[in-house]
């Protein structure tokens, strides 16, 4: 099942910054849970798709100096995501951790997002 988890991360990650919407919600599971610090929503896939399409309509932005755990029941993946004009000058970068839940099926159940807005 380790496997079904870094897939899972992979296919999910590479989607969103492709604008694969149909690409991530195959990594979730029906009922997902993605939450993130900044203030404490809970949001379902169709939210975070919503979220992430209007980040791309600024340009975009990329995953940077991934380093993930795998585990067989999910994820835990520290990134920094870029994000960039149109231009592709970058406009913003922030540190991430990602810890996830996988099911039996390889689905992401639930993303807990920490963002560290602390400049530099």
């Amino acid at each position: 099942m380790t496997t079904t988890s870094a897939s899972a991360a992979d296919l999910f990650f590479t989607a969103a910054t492709a604008g694969d919407w149909d690409g991530m919600r195959a990594a979730v599971a029906d009922g997902a849970v993605f939450w993130q610090n900044v203030d404490g929503t809970e949001r379902t896939v169709d939210q975070v798709i919503r979220y992430t399409g209007r980040l791309l309509l600024t340009g975009g932005f990329t995953y940077r100096d991934v380093r993930r755990l795998v585990a067989p029941d999910g994820f835990c993946e520290q990134h920094t995501v870029r994000f960039h004009d149109d231009t592709g000058t970058t406009t913003a970068e922030y540190a991430v951790c990602v810890v996830a839940r996988v099911d039996e099926a390889g689905l992401i159940t639930r993303l807990d997002e920490y963002l560290d807005g602390s400049p530099g």
